[in-house]
């Protein structure tokens, strides 16, 4: 009986997770497809190299974004410890 609310957050979850994804590769799904429409092969190729190049430029920035947060915490835990501040401080 317990584990049905926790089943249906763990799905709630997922499907928010499901939908944020599925929003960026539709994003990068429409502008491949318009870099398809042009006649030039050229101008094509270097339309697509431009949108996955964006694309893999967003993952690295949210990827450092992360990271650069894990550092602040793992630092304010570092100064709790060694000073005692409070967990929250002002």
């Amino acid at each position: 009986m317990k584990r049905r609310p926790v089943f249906a957050a763990a799905g709630l979850a997922l499907a928010l997770l499901a939908g944020c994804q599925t929003w960026q590769d539709k994003a990068d799904s429409e502008a491949l497809a318009e870099c398809a429409r042009k006649g030039d092969a050229e101008a094509r190729r270097t339309c697509q190299t431009e949108v996955m190049t964006a694309a893999g430029d967003a993952e690295r920035r949210r990827q450092e974004e992360m990271r650069q947060a894990g550092l602040a915490r793992e630092r304010q835990e570092e100064l709790r410890e060694a000073y005692g501040l409070p967990d929250k401080a002002q």
